[in-house]
């Protein structure tokens, strides 16, 4: 392949009905290991990461061409979470930073993160644990895992299905039916966007090279049931149009969304991540984001995928 695949692997087993769970896991038996999948059938395990929990597979980004960044959490014997950012180098295979992130005020897990290309800034949506929850987006210091917030997110359900767009300098996220963007200068909504019709968004990714948003939709007035690769087009007065890219769809029948995807916009392909009704067994689709086309597809024995990035070759 051109590129290198790395995912976070959990893998949880109770060995007693009597050990202290927290919110359903037994923490004295997860075990988190980071992949390296480098071909369609291989694998083989970097780093053992211990107990520590990834939350959601957005929370996770690309720094540069080697360096694999996440937030995480673990849990004291009170059940309080610990926030961390993680970088991992992916040539060296080894942790280059592993910081506590520091809110003064507040308990705040990092759920997405996205880094600026011109001085390396990391921003993310949080979301605060005190009363009343919200959802802020915040800039994290590397050195001092300091967090600060930029502006409060709109009301609603907290979604995974965000994007970060550096060109544009906005961070969009899908809540219920409507697209947001929130400006990471000064914390503004600037997009405020139903979306047409009966089209749900399972995946959305900033295409870089194009200036672009992607979209892996689901089109709930079709009869066959399929989701398919879109280009997110903004009109007047804030107006959403997709444009579909290509023909290739997956079967809704045959497989089942994971919310793990990776894009690598220099090689225009887009790695997604997809189940079926065999739990042993997972499929990598890989898509060329140019003409929508499946351009590989490969099958994985791995289960509990977390978090997913995508290289090229080093």
């Amino acid at each position: 392949m051109a590129y290198e695949i790395f995912i976070l692997l959990s893998t949880i087993s109770f060995v007693s009905s009597f050990s202290c769970r927290l919110f359903g896991i037994d923490q004295t038996t997860l075990d988190t290991k980071f992949i390296e999948f480098y071909n369609t059938s291989s694998h083989r395990h970097v780093l053992d990461l211990g107990g520590s929990v990834f939350q959601s597979p957005s929370a996770t980004v690309k720094l540069d061409n080697r360096t694999y960044l996440s937030t995480y959490n673990t849990f004291d014997s009170k059940a309080i979470p610990y926030f961390f950012l993680l970088m991992i180098d992916v040539k060296t295979k080894s942790i280059k930073l592993n910081v506590s992130l520091i809110e003064k005020n507040d308990y705040a897990g990092f759920y997405h993160i996205g880094v600026t290309h011109e001085n390396g800034n990391i921003y993310g949506i949080r979301e605060s644990f005190k009363s009343p929850l919200s959802l802020e987006v915040a800039n994290i210091n590397q050195t001092t895992g300091l967090m600060k917030s930029i502006g409060i997110y709109p009301a609603g359900s907290f979604s995974i299905i965000i994007a970060f767009a550096s060109k544009r300098r906005l961070y969009y996220n899908v809540i219920d039916s409507t697209l947001y963007g929130i400006n990471i200068d000064t914390g503004k909504l600037e997009v405020h966007s139903q979306i047409p019709g009966d089209y749900s968004i399972y995946a959305l990714d900033y295409d870089s090279a194009k200036d672009r948003l992607i979209a892996l939709v689901y089109p709930a007035g079709l009869n066959d049931g399929v989701w398919y690769l879109v280009e997110v087009i903004m009109k007047a007065k804030g107006e959403l149009e997709f444009d579909r890219i290509g023909k290739s769809e997956i079967p809704f029948e045959k497989y089942f969304w994971s919310t793990n995807y990776a894009l690598d916009a220099e090689k225009r392909l887009w790695v997604t991540l997809w189940g079926t009704t065999d739990n042993k067994k997972n499929y990598f689709f890989v898509f060329n984001i140019d003409n929508g086309k499946i351009v590989e597809q490969m099958a994985t024995n791995l289960t509990e995928l977390s978090n997913l990035a995508c290289f090229d070759s080093i």
